[in-house]
């Protein structure tokens, strides 16, 4: 039987995996067995190939996974940086909120990076994400401001950068390592947005075990995202609600509007940040308004 090497898969591009291996490198086709067991490869997973020669190989098996992204199409995340500007474009809250409660379902890291702070500071939305216990870093990857903070968070890990189009993501991550030269797009004066620099997950290395995917931005983040899991445990992926949750007078209250909801007394009593009520409360009557049937278990 053939040797077998473990590898990371850093890239998928036209029915081909880009696997890194002790043996450098391998462009990989995946063996039929695995379509027929339901597997599909991701770009951060953990793969078994036999190498084939002149750095081509077989990918012909996968490590279970920690966690799994639909769009973008990626695995075992550590950590999902998540970017934010005061400046155009101007990030919702709302959507950092949505992103937030996403990445606690798939048990990875949420960071939240308030980038271009040489333009304009977030001073309220870091006070309110720090106080919730994300952490939470602003950055600038034209004076290097949060540059050493965000490194040292991501040191070891696999993660993601995701935000708007626009907001820096590329730019940040040439910043992080020297050795990147990302593509980055120029801000469309007109409609207050960037343009679509990144076309396909990819993961760069950003030295000493670190590992960094470039991805599309909030919009790519679609209803393939949005399961029944995430309906049913909306609650507790909000981390500042846990302390409340069992001290509710009725156990289906909803921390909507409910009598004796201890988590909507919090908001009151200013232990809850009424912006992170809201957006729950705007999630929790999208997620109502869909059928369980509808969505994916």
């Amino acid at each position: 039987m053939a040797e077998t090497l473990e590898g990371r898969i850093l890239k998928a591009l036209s029915g081909f995996w880009y696997v890194h291996t002790a043996e450098g490198i391998l462009e990989c086709r995946a063996r039929g067995n695995l379509r027929f067991r339901g597997l599909t490869p991701l770009v951060g997973d953990v793969a078994r190939v036999t190498p084939l020669g002149n750095g081509k190989g077989s990918l012909v098996d996968l490590l279970p996974r920690k966690n799994a992204f639909v769009r973008p199409a990626v695995a075992n995340l550590d950590a999902l940086v998540i970017l934010a500007s005061a400046v155009p474009p101007v990030t919702d809250p709302y959507l950092l909120d949505r992103m937030i409660a996403i990445a606690e379902l798939k048990g990875c890291e949420p960071i939240l990076c308030f980038h271009k702070s040489d333009l304009a500071r977030a001073d309220e939305l870091v006070r309110t994400y720090r106080a919730c216990g994300y952490p939470t870093v602003e950055t600038s990857a034209e004076t290097g401001e949060g540059i050493p903070e965000l490194r040292q968070m991501l040191a070891g890990k696999l993660c993601a950068f995701t935000g708007n189009s626009g907001v820096g993501k590329s730019s940040l991550l040439n910043a992080l390592s020297s050795g990147l030269k990302l593509e980055t797009g120029e801000i469309s004066r007109k409609l207050g947005r960037g343009r679509h620099t990144t076309r396909h997950v990819e993961l760069f290395s950003l030295g000493e075990g670190t590992w960094a995917a470039d991805t599309p931005g909030f919009a790519a983040f679609d209803a393939e995202d949005v399961t029944l899991e995430l309906k049913h445990r909306l609650p507790e992926l909000f981390r500042e609600f846990r302390p409340y949750l069992s001290e509710c007078r009725f156990p289906d209250c909803a921390h909507v509007r409910d009598a004796g909801c201890a988590v909507t007394a919090a908001v009151a009593a200013g232990r809850i940040p009424p912006t992170r009520h809201n957006s729950y409360v705007r999630l929790h009557e999208e997620l109502r308004k869909v059928a369980d049937w509808s969505l994916r278990d």
